[in-house]
């Protein structure tokens, strides 16, 4: 007789998630990034592709040795053009639309997610860091477990 094992498994979300608002794009964001938190951002070769949305978001990753963390931007917002098909309720043949990686999360504009232990005081120098660097509105941390859509953190 056999016996048929069934694993659960979920993915465990061991890392510190900072929200950011800001007007920037992607890679100047993460040049200011880098000047105030002197950090090494770099763009990713690929980016993180969902195929099923028809959308990619470009990541920028930083591997601090020193302090045993990984550090990575991601935007949250993909902006695309949409062709219409139905004529008669638009007058425009395109429309542009947004594709969001955390949809619940709408008004956050990129995310920093950080890999490793940071306790509550470099945490908070941090986002003070991030609250000083120009064109940045706000940052915040997030709790990754609260999210819906958490699992298209994972890369």
């Amino acid at each position: 007789m056999s016996k048929i094992h069934a694993f659960d498994f979920e993915y465990d979300h061991d890392y510190t998630l900072i929200g950011i608002h800001s007007i920037l794009e992607d890679f100047r964001l993460a040049y200011f990034l880098n000047e105030n938190l002197k950090i090494h951002l770099k763009r990713f070769k690929e980016d993180l592709d969902f195929p099923s949305k028809n959308c990619s978001f470009p990541f920028y990753v930083y591997e601090d040795k020193t302090n045993y963390t990984t550090w990575s931007l991601i935007s949250n917002k993909y902006f695309f053009i949409d062709h219409v098909k139905n004529l008669n309720d638009n007058l425009f043949l395109e429309e542009s639309k947004t594709s969001y990686l955390i949809s619940e999360k709408k008004n956050v504009d990129y995310f920093i997610k950080i890999h490793g232990i940071i306790n509550k005081n470099k945490l908070q120098k941090i986002l003070s860091q991030i609250n000083q660097t120009n064109h940045i509105l706000t940052s915040y941390t997030l709790d990754p477990n609260d999210l819906k859509s958490k699992d298209n953190l994972i890369f």
